[in-house]
């Protein structure tokens, strides 16, 4: 028995040691860099749909959905809400644009690097029923009245530009897009899988902005109470909705009457892209007038922002200088200045003015509080990845 044990123990070791080296070793990279990824950033390892589904009086009126690659999007959100892409590592493109809040930010000018402020306010995100549809964003233009560019003075024409001249801005992040793809090969731990599942071609400024652009692009707001109500009506915005108080439907109309010529009877997209509203007799700003090659007809002409959850985006105007939603609609009554660039839509018989009372105060603010669209302040597909 003394010789026969180790004679066993041998074989056995023998054979255990046989079939080890027999089976074979399973190594899958994308798992493996996902794994580093996942101790920095909550993001699911099979990209979510980010692929918006417009309800259905939308897209019967000539709405189209972006396309979307969803891997692609999933990276643009890490990149939106990255701060090391800002020179001092402390702001990002959320910092300008919050949830919450619909994606502004709820103050007058944005705070960008080294304690700067930006010359204007930030415009909310979830504006439109979806930025891919609504504006030149690298997807065809799915509804009339013209291109919609970005910024108040509307000078870039995708989100890629706009991304371009935000991250560059020494009043926002201070950085070149050079700079941006060393930060972003700085930080492999979690954008080696991100860029492994959306580029394999690996990371470029090309692949950056295209993703943050699919990543904006999916963002937008068609989940409201009004949604509801012109889903309900079959698109027709004319007959009181089932779901409004009486105070609403008042100030639907007056908004269909008054307010629609220019942000349309959808409240999504503007059927005028820019205008100046006579906020001033003499403009400090003089948005698109100040751009070079532009004259003295475009002094004063601003973005005209689509409105869905403008409740949830004060303070207004280019510059915040409007607290509330009363003190706006208080402006169209009757604070429009005679600008000699006034858009003739904001006047009457020639005069300024759209005709508004003080009755229809109440009743219009109480009709723009229906385009809110609490879903967007939630929805974990544009929250803040980083753990």
């Amino acid at each position: 028995m003394k010789i026969l044990v180790p004679i066993v123990l041998l074989s056995l070791l023998t054979f255990a040691s046989c079939k080890k080296t027999t089976e074979p070793i399973i190594i899958d990279p994308y798992h493996d860099a996902y794994i580093e990824t996942s101790k920095v950033l909550d993001v699911p390892e099979i990209a979510v749909d980010y692929a918006p589904e417009f309800p259905s009086y939308l897209t019967r009126n000539g709405f189209i959905t972006p396309d979307v690659d969803n891997e692609k999007a999933t990276l643009g959100r890490v990149l939106f809400y990255d701060k090391n892409l800002s020179k001092t590592n402390e702001v990002s493109c959320a910092s300008c644009h919050i949830q919450e809040k619909a994606f502004a930010d709820g103050k007058k000018v944005s705070d960008g690097i080294n304690n700067r402020q930006t010359t204007r306010n930030s415009i909310g995100l979830t504006s439109a029923i979806s930025i891919g549809s609504s504006y030149g964003s690298g997807t065809p233009s799915s509804f009339g009245g013209g291109v919609i560019n970005f910024f108040w003075d509307d000078r870039a024409e995708s989100v890629a530009e706009q991304a371009t001249q935000s991250l560059a801005s020494d009043r926002e992040m201070g950085m070149s897009m050079h700079e941006v793809v060393s930060r972003v090969k700085e930080n492999q731990k979690y954008y080696k899988w991100l860029f492994m599942e959306a580029y394999p071609d690996g990371i470029s400024e090309d692949n950056i902005l295209d993703a943050i652009q699919q990543f904006v692009n999916t963002m937008g707001s068609f989940h409201s109470r009004f949604d509801e109500g012109m889903e309900a009506n079959n698109g027709n915005a004319e007959d009181d909705f089932a779901n409004f108080t009486v105070s609403e439907n008042k100030g639907k109309q007056i908004f269909m009457e008054k307010c629609a010529s220019c942000h349309s009877q959808f409240a999504a997209r503007s059927l005028v892209p820019v205008a100046n509203n006579g906020l001033y007799l003499h403009y400090q700003d003089k948005g698109r007038g100040a751009l070079p090659n532009h004259t003295s007809a475009e002094n004063g002409v601003f973005k005209v922002p689509s409105l869905r959850n403008v409740a949830l985006t004060a303070p207004y105007m280019h510059n915040g200088s409007f607290a509330t939603l009363d003190d706006v609609v208080e402006h169209y009554i009757s604070g429009i200045k005679n600008h000699v660039n006034l858009h003739p839509n904001l006047t009457t018989y020639g005069q300024p003015g759209l005709g508004l009372t003080h009755a229809d105060k109440a009743p219009l603010v109480a009709f723009l509080k229906t385009l809110t669209d609490e879903s967007v302040r939630t929805d974990k597909r544009f929250s803040d990845p980083f753990k």
